[in-house]
């Protein structure tokens, strides 16, 4: 299962890297204008990927620890929107009961009034 699933990241890395350069080469054949902000994010993107063919240890260490730290990233991603989920409903449940606490404390002087 994880083999298919890193065939797949990839086939979409390499379709990614494909867009880039059509669009490096468009730009040097005159087809595009380029645009600053795209030359550098895909410069910054290219510094941040390690070298394969000059340095081929660190290169496969850098991708083993990558492949380590993927499903930890997406552990704590998980964990983090489950905790901010339960902040959203601990903050409505909190105003509903506040809201319900107020009423009654109203009613019990005889009167009715919405606060909300």
């Amino acid at each position: 299962m994880l083999s298919v699933r890193i065939k797949v990241l990839f086939f979409m890395l390499n379709g990614r890297a494909q867009v880039i350069c059509d669009y490096i080469r468009e730009v040097k054949e005159g087809k595009r204008k380029s645009n600053p902000a795209i030359m550098r994010a895909i410069s910054s993107l290219v510094a941040s990927l390690p070298l394969a063919k000059e340095h081929s240890d660190n290169f496969d260490s850098q991708c083993s620890r990558g492949s380590g730290e993927a499903p930890m990233i997406a552990s704590l991603a998980t964990l983090t929107k489950g905790i901010m989920t339960h902040d959203e409903i601990a903050a409505k449940s909190n105003v509903i009961y506040s809201h319900n606490v107020t009423n009654k404390k109203v009613r019990r002087f005889g009167r009715f009034v919405s606060f909300l």
